[in-house]
């Protein structure tokens, strides 16, 4: 079968990869893609100005959709596949609010009894006075919208998180969405639905601070190890029948068409687990770690879906019980100030990891990468243990020729990182 890969991150890159690996796929159609997964034979990129030209490119052609970026289903681009026949891995318009709302997911964590955080929804300074009046342990801001993993602020007092909603509601606009700070472990619960049936896609750590220790500003994640060391057998139980279930129930209750990944993004508190957010789609660096580890056949479980006729029989079996450890390296300065040129080669060098790309091209007067975004590459590998796949991830980053560049030395480390 010919597939369609919507996006040109790693994370797009690493979907490649895992499709690849499918004995039913004959061609990947990536759109627009990037330039390193041209090291993948059948992949083929091409570039789309809207969602009539890629609909007119694709018709005929594919038979199946990944969608990578959540900006496809923001855009329309899910809707319009699906309206011209050609199914779709990734939730329409509107259950993709989920994800693209946060005020629209705080309401239906609300309507559909889910354990969350203390929130409150503010349209302007007015509401947002009231709110930290009363609720004076309110520390996060989020805006509402996609805003490239940049769009909420955790604050260490009660002044600066005054601050930080005043601060996005001048640059994202209303609403903002101000909660509780959670103490816990972050862990990320990924699945597989087509609104009916849901199969587990494993669990992930995933690492949002930029610098170590998870301190510094928030980022997009700094890497992610799959699947999560924090998750007993007891724990991913009360996971599935407090939340995955409920979650399920409740798009199939609200009407809500959703064929896709859905990651919920988790903090594993005292009291139990409780939803920070959702992803409507596979998160990054999380999908290089947890499709890494994936052994079946991807694409067909993934036609399945998107057809409607989800079954549960072999998707754990796929996993197995290997770990992997994703590390990004980004430019140096990341989040904050993106303004260096870096500089990332010597992956000839490589001995036992994967390197997934982020947007980039090539140099016209080298073999040297041009990258457009902040974080550059993932470091991907698997081992029989956690140990083992950090191991072999962190010497062959120390193989590659890198300069003004930054990456966290803890993911996956048993100290020093929010692991127990």
């Amino acid at each position: 079968m010919n597939i369609l890969v919507l996006g040109s991150g790693a994370r797009e890159h690493s979907m490649v990869h895992a499709l690849a690996r499918s004995p039913s796929v004959h061609q990947i159609i990536a759109c627009p893609g990037n330039v390193g997964m041209s090291g993948i034979s059948i992949c083929r990129r091409v570039p789309f100005k809207d969602n009539a030209e890629l609909v007119r490119y694709c018709k005929d052609k594919v038979v199946l959709a990944v969608v990578g970026s959540s900006k496809y289903v923001e855009d329309g681009t899910v809707d319009a596949l699906a309206l011209a026949g050609i199914p779709v891995i990734g939730p329409a318009e509107d259950a993709g609010r989920i994800e693209t709302s946060k005020a629209f997911a705080s309401k239906f964590i609300a309507r559909h009894h889910l354990p969350a955080p203390r929130t409150h929804i503010v349209v302007n300074a007015v509401e947002i006075a009231a709110a930290f009046k009363a609720d004076p342990k309110i520390r996060v801001v989020k805006c509402d919208g996609f805003s490239h993993g940049l769009g909420v602020a955790v604050a260490e007092t009660l002044e600066d998180a005054k601050s930080a909603a005043l601060k996005f509601l001048k640059r994202h606009g209303a609403p903002l969405i101000l909660q509780e700070r959670l103490e816990g472990v972050e862990c990320s619960y990924t699945i597989l639905t087509d609104g009916q049936q849901w199969v587990s896609f494993s669990s992930c750590r995933d690492y949002k601070r930029a610098d170590d220790g998870e301190t510094g500003p928030t980022t997009g994640g700094m890497g992610a190890v799959s699947p999560s060391p924090d998750l007993t057998p007891e724990l991913d139980r009360r996971i599935v029948e407090t939340i995955v279930q409920p979650v399920v129930n409740g798009m199939k209750a609200d009407n809500l068409l959703y064929r896709g990944f859905l990651s919920i993004q988790l903090m594993l508190t005292a009291e139990g687990p409780k939803i920070l957010e959702f992803n409507a789609r596979l998160g990054d660096p999380e999908t290089q770690s947890i499709l890494t580890r994936f052994r079946g056949d991807l694409a067909g479980l993934l036609k399945d879906c998107a057809m409607g006729c989800l079954t549960s029989v072999g998707s754990e079996v796929a996993f197995g019980r290997h770990s992997a450890v994703s590390v990004v390296v980004a430019r140096e300065g990341y989040p904050d100030n993106e303004a260096t040129d870096p500089v990332v080669r010597g992956f000839d060098k490589i001995c036992d990891s994967l390197v997934f790309f982020s947007n980039c091209r090539r140099s016209e007067n080298s073999e040297d990468y041009r990258f457009k975004s902040g974080r550059l590459i993932s470091v991907t590998a698997v081992g029989e243990t956690l140990e083992e796949a950090r191991d072999k991830c962190y010497k062959d980053i120390a193989r590659l020729e890198l300069d003004r560049v930054k990456y966290r030395l803890d993911i996956g480390q048993a100290n020093g990182s929010g692991l127990e």
